[in-house]
């Protein structure tokens, strides 16, 4: 696989925080070693050529975005070209946002809404067009592999699945001892049950759940929940206060590095509408940290009654069934926990990529 071989990295937003920022650095950082690879993104300066689609609404930034990596890749017909964005056409379009449709849907957006917003009626134009014009569509989750097939019915040799992969150098758990001294290093309580919400896009991904869930577990367990991610604050003020939860509750905003966070919660919570693979949930058990998602989230093919429990909506995080699985979680099992996702290494995910581009070289 010679490297000199061009690979074009192709992701619309890159302001560098966030799930799928880090999923582009990662892969230029793993297929760097392979190819001669640049990230394209709305606003960059590449071969002489400005990239557009970083001003306007957001349809308009989607279309020129688009319209304007097409127009730049068009002279380069021998590269490689990894797209994650919707409208570009390429070897492979990575659905990492999944269908559009059905995100709609499981928002339960009104017909009148979707089609008086200009962006949800390009969007899924943008995405067809990625589809029927790249040679692989991958999905990272059977859940959207399912969707893609249902709204687009495209040819099975064309949808690959390759779930996401984790650095084992970064993201493993630590022994009790180390997690208490973490927690003094951080200035946190080792007592009761300390909970981790990890995300951006606090709504979608369900925080409101995650403190109608303080409220519902029993007074004799302390418990205090950490938020860590993009988000205002002030908007769950009332619903803070109207719980009652309002000492148990911290916001940390964003942090440059999230696996101490792991390593140290005694259990991670998604309680997501939808995440076609939550990067946060694989990190959480390879750090060793049970989880508690939805099967909204794609990251659930990788749970299992060793390392974490499944709800179908979010609204059963704070059920019963919820509440006494969480009180019978077991941190001794932290090392099994962590061992139970070894097999989703990032080694894993690259080799799978690089086959298919072998396949086309």
């Amino acid at each position: 696989m010679p490297k000199q071989k061009k690979l074009y990295i192709v992701r619309k937003e890159f302001d560098g925080f966030g799930g799928a920022e880090n999923v582009a650095k990662r892969y230029e950082e793993s297929f760097s070693k392979f190819y001669n690879t640049s990230l394209v993104y709305a606003g960059s300066e590449l071969e002489g050529t400005r990239i557009t689609g970083n001003s306007g609404p957001g349809w308009f930034k989607a279309l020129s975005f688009a319209s304007s990596v097409n127009k730049f890749l068009s002279s380069r017909k021998d590269s490689l070209v990894f797209s994650m964005s919707r409208g570009v056409h390429g070897n492979v379009f990575r659905m990492g946002d999944g269908v559009h449709r059905c995100w709609l849907r499981r928002k339960k957006i009104s017909w009148l809404k979707e089609k008086s917003n200009l962006n949800h009626f390009i969007t899924p134009i943008l995405e067809h067009q990625s589809i029927q014009k790249s040679k692989f569509v991958v999905s990272n989750s059977k859940l959207v592999a399912d969707e893609v097939q249902s709204e687009y019915q495209i040819s099975p040799s064309k949808l690959k699945v390759i779930h996401n992969g984790y650095s084992s150098d970064r993201y493993f758990h630590v022994d009790e001892e180390k997690k208490k001294a973490m927690k003094i290093e951080y200035g946190l309580s080792d007592s009761g049950i300390n909970l981790l919400f990890c995300a951006n896009g606090w709504k979608r991904k369900g925080l409101y759940h995650c403190l109608k869930l303080l409220k519902e577990i029993d007074s004799a367990t302390p418990c205090h929940l950490w938020v860590i991610g993009k988000g205002n604050p002030a908007i769950y003020t009332k619903t803070i206060d109207s719980l009652g939860v309002s000492d148990q509750v911290t916001f940390y905003g964003s942090v440059e590095d999230t696996s101490p966070w792991y390593q140290m919660a005694d259990l991670f919570i998604l309680p997501t509408i939808y995440d076609p693979f939550s990067n946060s949930s694989l990190e959480a058990i390879a750090c060793g940290c049970p989880i508690l998602t939805t099967a909204s989230n794609g990251a659930n093919e990788c749970v299992n009654s060793k390392n974490g429990l499944v709800v179908s909506s979010p609204q059963l995080v704070s059920s019963k069934l919820s509440l006494d699985w969480i009180k019978s979680i077991d941190a001794r099992n932290r090392s099994i926990i962590s061992n139970s996702v070894k097999h989703l290494s990032l080694e894993k995910e690259i080799g799978a990529y690089l086959n298919i581009f072998d396949s086309h070289e």
